[in-house]
């Protein structure tokens, strides 16, 4: 943990704003008002969204916070006025926003035409500290010596009226995220580290910019967790009209699909194709109890099977590059094996060293993904430079810099890693014996 960030000694327990809470906003007149309030204050917009993706069918917001110095703190409710949504958005979009955990805010605040130009995320900035707790309350306690109420995260957001200890909740979310954007860029500035927290934040901004266009963007049958363990073309396929059935009912009901049903039921059923009511009832969580429930299911595996194979998908087929499991590595790529463990042990101690999480600057897929490359490059040069030489065809710096910048990393982490590992674990490599 950064020594350079200092514990606030006494903490005081906030439940309810000190300013009181605001009424909810919800006429058309009383939105583009409270936009042009905010537009006439000073400094940085915080901001931040409850939603109900637990209960509704997808993650559209249900309440909005919105406080800025010189004007105060605002709640809207989107659902009733989503009609002035573009006149508020063109009052704020060109304000710096603070979000804490933007990605998770960004999409349904995008889906109403509410985009920043630029962003701070409070939760980034803890994590580019090296802090190990970085939720909103944690922070503030922590930096700011003020403990916020808890227990109405995961409430349905979409009951109407909503409780008045929920709008306090909501309304605290927003009420210290200034004071806090500002002692965590300036702990950054003093560890050199602002510039990682605008990188990303524009990577943050630069990702979600897609939900301008609605949340369905990128929501397909695909995306279904586990899917990865269905592998005939008939198991995808059954997935495929098993996944569109359920987010037919979910969209016309609004309700969540899992509460249609379930992931795992669904994959369950692709993979084990049920014939018969008994065999689908036999699926540990299908809802047997919901009458009619067996009979639906079944005609849509029934019919998926019958429909003509030249529509079923293919599997995905691994490339003939493709990187092989970890735990082969020893085996058949020892010189991998070798430079992963150096790699990791190296990223270890920077980490150590500097105060930051390890999977803040890379994961373990990604490092073994790294690794692989640098691998296969090496491996790969034997046929262009004409020799077995496996250093030899070590990456330079500047080329694994490079590669991380086209796999999605910052710069700020490209120049890192690229360095250490250049520094510690391939330049050892060259040298003679």
């Amino acid at each position: 943990m950064s020594s350079d960030v200092e514990t606030s000694p006494d903490v005081e327990v906030r439940l309810a704003p000190a300013e009181g809470t605001p009424r909810v906003l919800s006429a058309i007149d009383d939105i583009i008002d409270a936009g042009e309030q905010l537009a006439k204050g000073h400094g940085w917009l915080a901001v931040d969204t409850e939603r109900a993706s637990a209960y509704r069918y997808d993650d559209r917001a249900f309440l909005l916070q919105f406080r800025r110095r010189g004007a105060g703190t605002f709640l809207i409710d989107p659902e009733d006025g989503r009609k002035a949504m573009a006149v508020f958005g063109s009052s704020v979009n060109d304000l710096t926003w603070i979000i804490h955990a933007a990605h998770s805010d960004l999409p349904c605040l995008a889906a109403l035409g509410l985009y920043p130009t630029k962003v701070i995320d409070t939760e980034l900035a803890g994590r580019l500290l090296g802090l190990e707790r970085v939720n909103l309350a944690a922070l503030t306690e922590r930096l700011l010596g003020v403990g916020l109420a808890k227990g109405h995260g995961r409430e349905d957001w979409s009951t109407r009226p909503l409780p008045a200890d929920w709008l306090d909740y909501a309304a605290l979310d927003v009420e210290l995220l200034i004071e806090l954007a500002e002692v965590l860029c300036q702990a950054l500035t003093e560890l050199d580290r602002l510039e990682w927290l605008e990188q990303e934040c524009e990577r943050e901004l630069a990702l979600n910019r897609k939900y301008l266009d609605g949340l369905h963007v990128g929501h397909s049958w695909q995306g279904l967790k586990g899917i990865g363990k269905l592998r005939t073309p008939e198991q995808l396929h059954v997935a495929r009209a098993l996944w569109t059935e359920r987010d037919e009912i979910a969209q016309r009901r609004d309700v969540s699909p899992t509460h249609v049903m379930g992931h795992s039921v669904l994959r369950t059923i692709a993979e084990q194709l049920p014939g018969t009511q008994r065999e689908l009832t036999a699926i540990r969580g299908f809802p047997r109890r919901r009458r009619g429930a067996a009979d639906a299911w079944l005609k849509v595996v029934n019919e998926a099977r019958q429909e003509p194979r030249s529509s079923w998908p293919k599997p995905q087929k691994q490339a003939p590059n493709q990187m092989p499991h970890f735990r082969r590595w020893a085996e058949h790529a020892p010189q991998a094996a070798e430079i992963f463990e150096t790699t990791r042990d190296c990223i270890d101690n920077v980490c150590a060293q500097i105060h930051l999480r390890k999977d803040t600057l890379i994961t373990s897929a990604q490092t073994r993904e790294l690794v692989w490359w640098i691998h296969s490059r090496a491996v790969g040069s034997f046929v262009f430079r004409h020799h077995d030489n496996y250093a030899g065809g070590l990456p330079a710096v500047t080329e694994i810099s490079a590669h991380l910048r086209e796999q999605g990393f910052r710069p700020w982490q490209a120049h890192l890693l690229a360095d250490v590992i250049g520094a510690n674990v391939l330049a050892p490599m060259r040298q003679p014996l």
